[in-house]
């Protein structure tokens, strides 16, 4: 097809005009998505620091914070109280107790934000890595577990079922030495202790995600410390070891929680195929309810008598499995209630200053529509657990379970 205007000499003209207008509409474009770009980066490169973080904390909260009536709480007002507080703080570690503080008035038990040297620790109840112990939270005590042989705490003299609790570091006291309280819950001694970490080994004890093996005859018994990606292939190799016994002990003590796809799967291990273990909504109603159910993508059902063994450290998507099992009487709950945090967290944000916020963007509600945050499950069987049963070697909650399966 013939191109009239590049044939006649006459309209070149009106094609330069053309193309010459169109590039200088790009060049004005393009001007002004730098110019507005370049503005906003000299804007907040020349704002506080702490102004910069808190701007961003505010802002991610009122976008995606799950309640938009904040539970009745005035978010505004709020704001307007803490932002001089925060912009004022004296230091870094004082601006983020400022912001724990004023995200704690909402009352949940997910949002919250942690410091650059929270981030950097991320210790465990202020007990360091190296130390190589693995604790429970009894109470409001932390008790030892288990204890690595040769490491830093064996060689300081601790064992399962002493009472710790860090201590302030002393002036001049070296990078790599803690000071701990240490209690025998069976004799009532009291004494302090100094540990000098092993710098550069890996001493920690850290319960794994999966662990399996036999609680008592034709009682199997899985242990599961969170619900991490990916669990669905050793969920399996599991299952076809203690699967074969014609009762199960799944352990959830400790697992405070993970991912929710992991959580649907081990369901679908006890429960039919696409059951609904928990639902979420989030700020916007306008997109409905989300409805998590138990997939069979594990490839293992087991059929046999369930118990289940929770406690006060059981959180999150671990109270979410245990509430349906406990709902569709699938199985025994056994041990103490649980921690009553649970809420779906879409929301990990990195900070300006390497401090990270974590929001709660989904309410968390079990099959029969009620609330999970503030309720958790209440076992069937409660049966307590305490620091002298760990020193004694003495597991009252697993023993307690066994019984009632074999009954």
């Amino acid at each position: 097809m013939m191109d009239f205007e590049r044939a006649a000499v006459p309209y070149w003209p009106i094609r330069r005009r053309k193309i010459f207008r169109r590039n200088v509409l790009i060049a004005i474009a393009v001007l002004s998505i730098v110019g507005t770009t370049l503005a906003l980066r000299e804007r907040l490169t020349s704002e506080p620091m702490a102004a910069r973080v808190f701007d961003d904390v505010v802002s991610t909260v009122a976008l995606r914070y799950y309640d938009g009536s904040y539970h009745g709480l005035n978010w505004r007002q709020l704001v307007d109280d803490y932002r001089p507080r925060v912009l004022t703080a004296g230091n870094e570690a004082q601006r983020y107790r400022l912001l724990q503080e004023m995200l704690a008035k909402l009352g949940d038990s997910h949002t919250t934000v942690f410091s650059p040297a929270q981030v950097s620790e991320a210790g465990d109840e202020n007990l360091p890595t190296g130390l190589g112990a693995a604790f429970v939270r009894i109470g409001g005590d932390q008790v030892v577990l288990r204890v690595a042989p040769h490491s830093p705490a064996a060689v300081a003299g601790l064992r399962p079922g002493l009472i710790v609790a860090a201590q302030a570091a002393r002036d001049g006291q070296p990078e790599l030495v803690r000071s701990y309280a240490i209690r025998d819950p069976l004799s009532g001694r009291r004494w302090q202790r100094r540990v000098r970490l092993v710098n550069g080994q890996a001493f920690d004890i850290a319960p794994p995600d999966l662990d399996w093996g036999t609680a008592a005859p034709g009682v199997g018994y899985l242990k599961m410390g969170s619900f991490p990606n990916a669990i669905e292939e050793a969920l399996s190799w599991a299952l076809a070891d203690v699967g074969k016994h014609p009762a199960l002990i799944l352990d959830l003590r400790g697992n405070p929680g993970g991912l929710i796809e992991a959580v649907d799967a081990t369901a679908g291990v006890f429960l039919e195929r696409g059951t609904l273990v928990v639902s979420g909504s989030g700020r916007y109603r306008i997109f409905g309810r989300r409805w998590f159910a138990a997939t069979d993508s594990v490839g293992v059902h087991y059929n046999g008598k369930l118990a289940v063994l929770v406690d006060g450290r059981s959180e999150s998507g671990a109270e979410a499995l245990a509430s349906a099992l406990q709902l569709y009487k699938r199985a025994l709950i056994v041990g103490m209630p649980t921690a009553r945090k649970v809420l779906g967290v879409e929301v990990q944000e990195r900070l300006p200053d390497g401090g990270l916020l974590r929001v709660a963007t989904l309410d968390m509600r079990d099959a029969n529509g009620t609330l999970l945050e503030g309720k958790g499950v209440t076992p069937d069987l409660i049966a307590p657990r305490t620091a002298a049963d760990i020193a004694r070697g003495r597991d009252p909650q697993l023993k307690a379970a066994i019984a009632a399966l074999l009954r």
